[in-house]
């Protein structure tokens, strides 16, 4: 079992029973207690479990400080909620110490960025939410591109913002889109799609971040067939039609109930 699948589980295991004791973990993971306090450790880390004499409980996932979103993007936060979290959670996983990430300002882009533990990195986003989560951290590097303020969601789009992003390099790029159809995937606004045509060009490896919803819808502007794009990760609700037609670069992340298989 991959180290992200466990703590998956172990968070699920808080999800629903709020508090859960070592041992217990152990036997439901069949690891040893030591694996499952580091577990417990990186989670605490995370700001998503608090470590409690011989177990932990659940910690409160932190709120998006509305003076940094606005209330399209906090809307879209409480859709999917679950499955945005497990995206995120995989995805985070596979940022290293010492990279360069591009965020942009999807959802579940902000739940990822909630999640990223790996230190020290530099962060490159045209979002006010994901800028938000890293100010203070004085492990990582923050670039935040300039550009004109698109509200609905605030991220900086426009020429400034693709400009920017011309002169620049990353090591992987995390973005997410309003929706798959066929082979290409689409977002919702012009301007936002010119932007993330910029960051894949500019980006080593690119991780789309979609949960299964999105999977056969069509929005107004095209951003990229998925051949462009490295790996696409989503829940386990995807269809197996679109598992059969992406193959390995799919990665379905299990639900709770899927026992983490």
């Amino acid at each position: 079992m991959l180290i992200v699948e466990r703590q998956q589980r172990i968070l699920d295991t808080l999800r629903s029973q709020k508090t859960a004791q070592l041992d217990e973990l152990a036997r439901r993971l069949d690891v040893s207690t030591s694996t499952v306090r580091r577990d417990l450790e990186q989670l605490e880390a995370r700001g998503l479990a608090k470590r409690t004499h011989g177990g932990a409980v659940l910690q409160d996932e932190p709120p998006i400080d509305p003076s940094q979103s606005n209330v399209a993007l906090a809307a879209r936060m409480n859709e999917h909620v679950q499955q945005k979290q497990r995206i995120g959670s995989v995805a985070a996983a596979m940022v290293q110490p010492q990279m360069t990430v591009l965020l942009d300002g999807g959802s579940t882009v902000v739940y990822t960025a909630q999640q990223i533990v790996a230190r020290p990195i530099q962060v490159v986003t045209n979002s006010l939410a994901v800028a938000g989560i890293f100010a203070d951290d004085d492990q990582v590097e923050l670039l935040v591109i300039g550009g004109n303020l698109y509200p609905r969601t605030g991220v900086l789009v426009g020429s400034i913002a693709t400009g920017c992003l011309a002169d620049l390099h990353a090591d992987v790029l995390l973005f997410s889109l309003a929706g798959i159809f066929g082979n290409e995937a689409f977002n919702q606004n012009l301007m936002m799609a010119q932007v993330e045509q910029a960051m894949l060009r500019q980006a080593v490896v690119s991780m789309m971040l979609m949960d299964s919803s999105k999977f056969g819808r069509k929005s107004l502007a095209r951003v990229c067939g998925l051949e462009e794009v490295d790996h696409i990760i989503t829940d386990a609700g995807v269809d197996q039609t679109w598992r059969d037609q992406l193959g390995h670069r799919l990665v379905a992340v299990p639900d709770a109930s899927d026992g983490g298989t």
